[in-house]
């Protein structure tokens, strides 16, 4: 099995984030997500991190010491820094209009291995207990 990038499993964490937003929409299509605690998920998903010493304070999160980036490190980063944009465009955007689907296609772009995102429900098939977390 070839090697992974680490900014791919950023990416994929990004991409899972936009997942649950669609997942979530799908199972209640009067959700208002506007009205979620964003902040609240980036915090949710610090304390996920194996080595929280080694993540940045400030946006975009990043790891200081890439050494200790581990793939499931930077899937939490990759939703921490989604969460953050999403808290900071819900003062002056309404995000009941976000375009998903489009979102996700513009990060599978950004993948160095695009196969990688093929095989997005055999690494992530926990999609229905992440949509546990949010209520």
């Amino acid at each position: 099995m070839k090697k992974i990038a680490q900014t791919d499993w950023m990416i994929m964490g990004m991409i899972h984030v936009y997942k649950i937003i669609d997942k979530t929409r799908q199972q209640d299509p009067d959700a208002d997500l506007n009205d979620v605690d964003y902040d609240y998920l980036v915090d949710l998903q610090k304390r996920n991190i194996e080595n929280p010493d080694s993540l940045s304070c400030a946006f975009p999160f990043v790891f200081e010491k890439v050494e200790n980036a581990s793939p499931h490190d930077n899937v939490h980063l990759g939703m921490m820094n989604v969460f953050h944009l999403l808290d900071k465009c819900q003062s002056c955007c309404n995000l009941n209009a976000l375009d998903s689907k489009n979102l996700i296609s513009s990060l599978v772009e950004e993948l160095e291995d695009k196969d990688l995102y093929e095989h997005y429900d055999d690494l992530f098939v926990e999609v229905d207990s992440s949509l546990e977390s949010l209520k």
